[in-house]
């Protein structure tokens, strides 16, 4: 008699549940609230590279504007100081900035194609999930 009634009791008792149900929900809504953090992350670095090679176009356009002749070296370490320095701050370890200059299809200028690549820091790759790398690729035209 006294096992049916201690099993019963066992069988009608919830005081555990919520702890069991927890815990199997809780990797899921911990991976949701760092894949929110993963985007936010994302967008800033999205932001920063697009504005690291929007700062260097500039650059390159008012120096030869003052009649400084620039070569693609120069404009490489201009957009990494750019991008490792306040207030973009990116990882100069994930960072790639690629100058070339190709032919310009514009009589009187130079052509310059300032690539800026970069892999923001991934917070989901205990799930297998990494960050993608972000590309921005932008031409400068400047007169000769």
């Amino acid at each position: 008699m006294i096992g049916r009634h201690f099993l019963r009791q066992l069988r009608h008792d919830r005081q555990g549940s919520t702890i069991i149900e927890f815990a199997i929900l809780a990797p899921v809504i911990f991976s949701l609230m760092l894949g929110v953090l993963q985007v936010g992350l994302h967008m800033h670095a999205y932001n920063a590279v697009r504005s690291v090679v929007t700062d260097t176009a500039r650059f390159t356009t008012v120096e030869y504007q003052k009649d400084n002749d620039l070569t693609a070296e120069q404009i490489e370490s201009r957009a990494i100081a750019y991008a490792v320095n306040p207030p973009y701050g990116l990882t100069i370890d994930n960072l790639t900035v690629l100058v070339t200059q190709p032919a310009s299809t514009i009589t009187g200028t130079k052509r310059f194609n300032i690539e800026v690549s970069y892999v923001p820091q991934g917070l989901l790759g205990f799930i297998g999930v990494g960050a993608p790398t972000i590309t921005v690729n932008r031409p400068v035209y400047v007169a000769t």
